[in-house]
């Protein structure tokens, strides 16, 4: 099985909250499509998406769901063949970069007017991951807040900063609660709401780009 090859249905998770904040015939810029299973929705929805994944096996099973898929990494890419993008997607990606600040300033360029980027970056100020340090644990795992893949790590304060030291306003903040099997996801929400830097296990913002 590939990496990220799945779609989340939760309608508290990331995959569905950022699918409604596009909606419907929208440009679309999916960095990180891995194998399309964001894109195959999106295009359902009536969108075109462009995709841009590292991995080629990924990237040849995403091919049929966007227009067109560039098998590179976005922070070595020069230039991208498209542009004027109603959304620019960076779903949980922004945490496997080297230089995140970067590659969020750099695509800017390929926006439209009036166009949005919108990004989820995992939570590590977690009280799960507080917790296991209290007891001197710091392990990284396959999935999640702490995937061995992980460069960067944010925590509510420093997403924010993030966006905006690229240049761009946030104008929608939510967040993704870490569900357990054992509570309900409404339940869930409503209490990492209430401490976004405790208890949520990812923020997701939309990032309009500031006016000159």
């Amino acid at each position: 099985m590939l990496r990220y090859d799945f779609f989340d249905s939760n309608p508290y998770g990331v995959h569905m909250k950022a699918l409604n904040l596009v909606g419907h015939n929208k440009k679309v810029l999916e960095i990180g499509c891995a194998t399309g299973t964001m894109s195959k929705r999106l295009a359902q929805n009536g969108c075109e998406v462009i995709g841009i994944e590292i991995d080629e096996d990924s990237a040849k099973i995403a091919k049929n769901y966007c227009r067109d898929v560039l098998t590179c990494d976005v922070e070595t890419i020069e230039h991208l063949p498209y542009c004027d993008f109603d959304f620019i997607l960076l779903l949980d990606v922004l945490e496997h970069l080297r230089s995140p600040l970067e590659s969020l300033t750099n695509l800017k360029v390929y926006l439209k007017k009036g166009g949005s980027i919108v990004v989820s970056i995992p939570n590590v100020a977690n009280w799960r991951v507080r917790w296991d340090l209290l007891f001197g644990r710091f392990e990284y795992t396959e999935y999640g807040i702490l995937d061995r893949t992980h460069l960067r790590f944010f925590n509510e304060n420093s997403a924010r900063e993030l966006l905006r030291d690229a240049g761009f306003d946030i104008a929608e903040f939510d967040i993704v609660p870490r569900v357990s099997i054992h509570v309900r996801s409404s339940f869930a929400y409503a209490i990492a709401n209430f401490r976004p830097n405790f208890f949520a296990g990812q923020f997701i913002m939309v990032g309009k780009l500031v006016s000159p």
